[in-house]
């Protein structure tokens, strides 16, 4: 079973190395690193490729004991030009998207770090250009339940969680120039969502108060990456800043006594 499963997130990270056409991909797993009420984070990275450029923007705020509020920002693009096998000029190949969402959950203390749990949703948007002025726009909601686990010390951080999520599709726009096996598959996505399926993602970083330099990960390992276009995979490096702690460690002005 495990080595069916890591077989297959092997083969879905080389396809998202070859291509850049996806009706979803999906932002990175935010595992707040919240143990008090209080603490709030914003955080910042990139990801991308040969042909790709993106931006994920996280913020989270614990305003009651054990809960927390997250929003969540993901945007990506990309392009690369299609070769043209008969010598003719080549097609430019382009696409964007984004995802936004809001989330609520409860963090609760283990004997070794803390645990969480977040239930949320939003929509998203991707447009895909085939080349001259051939595209294909599609909307989306996306509903997710989250369990986490986090650790953190003075110096480190480190966050992983499983994201169980339902996508629909629930219209779009087609250029029907576009090849009829791209339109095939778009076609499918909206008669057969929504569809449900397992996200797996973490994050590690080295805490310099009150920034975290982070590297962070999400894998998509199902056969929708597959058949329906699906981006198998996130990689990217970033920045966090806990807000809670821009105000500590300020050395109050010494008096003296005349």
């Amino acid at each position: 079973m495990i080595r069916n499963v890591l077989g297959l997130s092997a083969t879905l990270l080389l396809m998202a190395n070859s291509c850049v056409q996806y009706h979803y991909s999906p932002n990175f797993l935010q595992t707040p690193y919240h143990e008090q009420k209080g603490e709030a984070v914003v955080s910042a990275s990139v990801t991308g490729g040969p042909t790709s450029l993106g931006g994920d923007f996280s913020a989270s705020w614990s305003p009651v004991k054990n809960g927390t509020v997250m929003l969540n920002y993901y945007h990506t693009r990309s392009q690369f030009q299609d070769p043209n096998i008969f010598g003719g000029t080549s097609y430019i190949e382009r696409s964007r998207g984004y995802l936004m969402e809001a989330a609520a959950g409860g963090y609760f203390p283990l004997f070794f770090g803390t645990g969480a749990v977040y239930a949320g949703g939003g929509i998203g948007r991707t447009r895909n250009d085939y080349g001259i002025e051939r595209i294909a726009d599609i909307r989306l909601n996306r509903f997710f339940v989250q369990p986490t686990f986090t650790f953190r010390n003075n110096w480190f951080r480190l966050g992983m969680g499983l994201r169980m999520v339902m996508v629909n599709f629930p219209k779009g726009n087609i250029d029907y120039r576009i090849e009829p096996d791209d339109i095939a598959v778009i076609q499918k996505l909206e008669q057969e969502s929504p569809f449900v399926f397992p996200e797996l993602g973490g994050n590690i970083g080295v805490h310099f108060k009150p920034v975290t330099v982070m590297a962070q990960l999400v894998l998509l390992p199902t056969q929708h990456s597959v058949d329906y276009g699906f981006d198998a995979s996130n990689f990217g490096i970033g920045l966090s800043l806990d807000l809670h702690e821009l105000g500590r460690n300020k050395k109050k002005p010494s008096t003296t006594e005349d």
